[in-house]
C-alpha cells in the first residue's frame, strides 16, 4: 500500500547518503552573545510565579490548514478542518514509512514569514487580538523551553522578536525545508490508512490549531499541528461550515483544486514565497475533539509508559485524546488501538511539576524583559545540549517575523486598542488625565469569498513512530 503521506518527486534539503539518512546541513551562524541563563537564575522570580504556574481559561482562537498542491502558490484555507478519525474495520498489514518528512512544515510551505499564517488566521478571528497577547509561540518553541527548565537534554535554536508589546517566538532550523532524517516505523502510513480528509479540505497538508490560555500571569497564543478528529456521535453527518466573525486576508483568491491526494511531508516549493493566499473553507472543530496520534511496537506495549512521556507536549497543546496504536511489524489490530481521554493525566502532571512550571513562567517572563530592554526588535535563543540557555543578537540571513503589511495590521489593531483603553481611563481618572495614543485607524485585510467547496509530533514530527516527543 503506497502512502499517500509521501511525495519523492520534491527536492531535498540534505543529501542523501548510502544508508539512507540525510547528511547535516550546515548551520545559520551565531551572532554576538549578549547573556546566559542558567536555571537556578530563575529562583526568585519563580517563587513569586508558583500560584500562577498554571494553564488558566484555554480556548480556541482559529484553525487553518495548508493546502498540497496549487498553481496559486502558498495556500491555506481558514478555518480549514483536521481529518476526520475513520479507523480500518479489518486489521492490515502496513508498509513502513517511506519518503521525505519535514521539520518544520510552516516553514517549508512559507519560508518567507513562517509565523504570518497563524498570525493571519488570528486576526481574522479577532482583530483585537494584538492588544491582548503577550506571547505569540508555537508547540515546538514552547516544548523547547520547558526541555531547559527541566533540565533535559535538547539542542535548539529559536528567535525572538517583538512586535509592539508582544513577543513572538519562532523556531530557526538550518533550512526551512530541513527533512527529519532516518524516519522509521508506520506514524504516517497508519494515519493514511485511519484518518480522512473531509470532502471540503480535500487535498490539505496539515491542519494548524491555534489556542489561546493565560499562564505564569502572561497571555499565550500557541500554534501547534492537530493529528485528527473524532466525530461525536450526536454530530450531523455534513456541519455547517465556520465562518470567523470578522474575517481577513492577506490578498484576493478564488480557487479550485482537483488534487485528492494528501500529503504532509513535503511543500510545494522550497523557493520564499512572497504572498500567502487564503480562502474560506472546512470547519472549525471543537478543542474537545481532537486527539494526537502515535504508533508503538507491540513489544513495548508493557516496557514504557508512552502515555506519560507525551503528556508535557500535550500539556502545552491542550489537546485531550490521545490514540496510541500498536502493531506487530505493521499488523494493526483494533483491539491493539487505545483511544485515551487524558485530560486527567494532563492535569496531574501539571499539579506534580508545578516547580518546574513556575521557572518556565519565569523564563518567558524573562526573555519578554530582555527583548523589551534591546534597541532591536529581534534576537536569538539558543541552547547547546546540556547548556547553559544563551541570548545572541541575530546573524545571517534573516527576515522582520511579519511581512509590512501584516505587521502594519498587528500595529494598528495593537494602537488602537490602546488608545480605546487609555480613553476609558480618561473617564475614570476625569481631571488626573491620562495621555490617550491615537491609532492608524482602517479595517484588517478584505476577505475574497469562496466559490463554494473547494476540494483538493508534534511540531517536530507529526506523525513520525520513532519520536520520542
Amino acid at each position: 500500500m503506497a502512502s499517500r503521506w509521501s511525495n519523492k518527486s520534491q527536492p531535498w534539503s540534505g543529501k542523501r547518503t548510502m544508508e539512507g539518512s540525510v547528511e547535516a546541513l550546515p548551520s545559520p551562524p551565531f551572532g554576538d552573545l549578549i547573556q546566559t541563563l542558567k536555571v537556578d537564575g530563575l529562583e526568585g522570580e519563580s517563587k513569586k510565579l508558583r500560584d500562577l504556574a498554571h494553564i488558566h481559561n484555554p480556548r480556541t482562537v482559529t484553525s487553518y490548514s495548508w493546502v498540497e498542491k496549487t498553481a496559486f502558490g502558498p495556500t491555506i484555507l481558514i478555518p480549514g478542518q483536521p481529518p476526520l478519525w475513520t479507523p480500518e474495520t479489518n486489521p492490515s498489514r502496513l508498509q513502513q514509512d517511506s519518503g521525505s518528512y519535514l521539520r518544520d512544515k510552516n516553514a517549508a510551505r512559507y519560508p518567507s514569514y513562517p509565523t504570518e499564517p497563524a498570525v493571519v488566521a488570528s486576526l481574522a478571528a479577532d482583530p483585537a487580538i494584538p492588544t491582548e497577547v503577550d506571547i505569540f509561540a508555537c508547540g515546538s518553541t514552547l516544548g523547547n523551553l520547558l526541555r531547559f527548565v527541566r533540565g533535559q537534554d535538547r539542542t535548539f535554536r529559536m528567535l525572538a522578536y517583538k512586535v509592539c508589546n508582544t513577543i513572538f517566538l519562532v523556531r530557526r532550523e538550518r533550512s526551512p525545508t530541513e527533512l527529519i532524517p532516518d524516519v522509521r516505523g508506520y506514524g504516517h502510513t497508519f494515519p493514511e490508512a485511519n484518518t480522512t480528509w473531509e470532502h471540503g479540505v480535500k487535498g490539505s497538508a496539515s491542519h494548524q490549531r491555534l489556542i489561546r490560555y493565560n499562564f505564569g500571569g502572561l497571555d499565550l497564543v500557541v500554534r501547534f499541528e492537530a493529528d485528527g478528529y473524532i466525530k461525536p456521535p450526536s454530530s450531523p453527518k455534513r456541519a455547517t461550515p465556520a465562518r470567523a466573525a470578522s474575517p481577513s486576508s492577506v490578498c484576493e483568491l478564488t480557487f479550485s483544486m482537483s488534487a485528492t491526494s494528501v500529503s504532509p511531508s513535503l511543500p510545494v516549493s522550497s523557493a520564499p514565497a512572497t504572498t500567502l493566499k487564503v480562502t474560506p473553507a472546512g470547519t472549525l472543530t471543537p478543542q474537545t475533539t481532537l486527539f494526537d496520534l502515535k504508533t508503538r511496537s507491540i513489544y513495548t506495549r508493557y516496557k514504557k509508559d508512552h502515555v506519560t512521556e507525551e503528556l508535557p507536549r500535550l500539556w502545552v497543546s491542550q489537546i485531550p485524546t490521545f490514540v496510541l496504536a500498536f502493531h506487530d511489524h505493521g499488523l494493526f489490530k483494533r483491539e491493539d488501538t487505545e483511544v485515551k481521554d487524558i485530560r486527567d493525566d494532563v492535569s496531574q502532571w501539571e499539579k506534580e511539576h508545578a516547580g518546574e512550571l513556575a521557572d518556565l513562567a519565569a523564563l518567558l517572563h524573562w526573555i519578554r524583559d530582555v527583548l523589551l530592554r534591546q534597541s532591536g526588535s529581534r534576537i536569538e535563543i539558543c541552547r547547546s545540549g546540556e547548556g547553559v540557555l544563551e541570548v545572541r543578537r541575530v546573524m545571517g540571513d534573516v527576515r522582520e517575523v511579519l511581512s509590512d503589511g501584516v505587521r502594519e495590521q498587528w500595529e494598528r489593531a495593537s494602537n488602537e486598542g490602546k488608545a480605546e483603553e487609555n480613553g476609558r481611563n480618561e473617564e475614570i481618572v476625569g481631571s488626573k488625565g491620562i495621555d490617550n495614543e491615537g491609532g492608524n485607524g482602517g479595517g484588517i485585510l478584505e476577505w475574497e469569498e469562496g466559490d463554494g467547496d473547494f476540494t483538493a509530533c508534534s511540531e517536530e514530527c507529526g506523525y513520525c513512530g520513532t519520536c520520542t516527543r
